[in-house]
């Protein structure tokens, strides 16, 4: 399935994200671009698709030969209407003036899955420490100067697999540690389509403002301006996500029984009042009751 569609598939609610935050940058595409080729004919969104590798990228068996009705791919490049799937790699995030100035959203689907992260240079001596290169999805970061980022895929502390957590089967650590340092998550979205042994979601991503905090010296206190200020992220009201979350079992938590004074003073006030209406009512209706005889109540 994931040879023949993607490593995860999109549903129709996940079309208004992708025009609201269009127009799309994908990279790592995958042979199918699967995720481009379905916005871009549902939505009519303008993507431009880039992988290293049209013919296998993204497959887990490279062998695996496409039906008679999978559209062929040729040459470098591939345009069909405002949809262009060509190769390219994280770095032509920065090296092709267009793209780098179209301001897109960048889209990344399972950017890391299978990627082994092999140590660059492992013929250096012993004594030279190795460093592991950027996965992808860490090098996209590297190279994109837009606003968003959409990431398709499980992310910190929302995974099933022991083998891959806290981090996900989708994205590098040094990815999401960098992603969650450098922007702020606006929208977060679960698929309806996720198979049984993962929980991908839909998030947004938006490139985080920072503001400086100088704190007053107190007397006594050598001057030395590096220690007076502090750099914070800037996050519009707006644009937080609210905290306050729980799974079903503890949804009653959230709202739990007021246990301040007046709160109570405010409810037996409520319910006397309640008492004293429910009587009256009562009283009128015996009135009524007996002006009418022969009544049957």
């Amino acid at each position: 399935m994931v040879n023949k569609y993607a490593w995860s598939t999109p549903d129709e609610r996940l079309l208004p994200v992708f025009r609201q935050f269009g127009p799309i940058i994908e990279v790592g595409c995958g042979a199918n671009a699967y995720w481009s080729r379905w916005m871009n004919k549902e939505g009519n969104v303008d993507v431009v698709a880039l992988d290293m590798s049209l013919n296998d990228g993204g497959l887990i068996n490279t062998t695996y030969k496409k039906s008679g009705n999978d559209e062929a791919k040729s040459g470098s490049e591939n345009t069909t209407g405002n949809l262009v799937i060509k190769q390219g790699s994280p770095a032509t995030l920065s090296e092709d003036e267009e793209i780098r100035n179209s301001d897109r959203t960048l889209f990344l689907c399972y950017p890391d899955e299978e990627d082994n992260q092999m140590l660059e240079n492992s013929n250096k001596d012993d004594d030279e420490e190795l460093q592991p290169p950027l996965s992808m999805a860490a090098s996209c970061l590297e190279h994109y100067t837009g606003e968003y980022v959409i990431h398709v895929g499980e992310l910190y502390g929302d995974t099933l697999s022991l083998e891959q957590a806290p981090f996900g089967r989708s994205s590098s650590s040094e990815f999401q540690l960098r992603l969650a340092g450098e922007y702020h998550c606006i929208l977060k979205l679960k698929l309806n389509n996720n198979w049984l042994h993962v929980r991908d979601t839909l998030s947004v991503w938006k490139r985080t403002e920072t503001c400086c905090m100088a704190f007053e010296k107190e007397d006594g206190e050598e001057e030395d301006d590096s220690d007076d200020d502090m750099y914070f992220k800037y996050i519009p009201p707006e644009e937080t996500i609210p905290v306050d979350v729980a799974a079903p079992c503890c949804a009653h938590l959230l709202n739990p029984p007021s246990t301040n004074s007046a709160d109570k003073k405010e409810k037996s006030s409520i319910k006397d009042e309640k008492i004293g209406s429910t009587k009256s009512t009562k009283e009128k209706k015996k009135k009524m009751n007996d002006a009418v005889a022969g009544n049957a109540w």
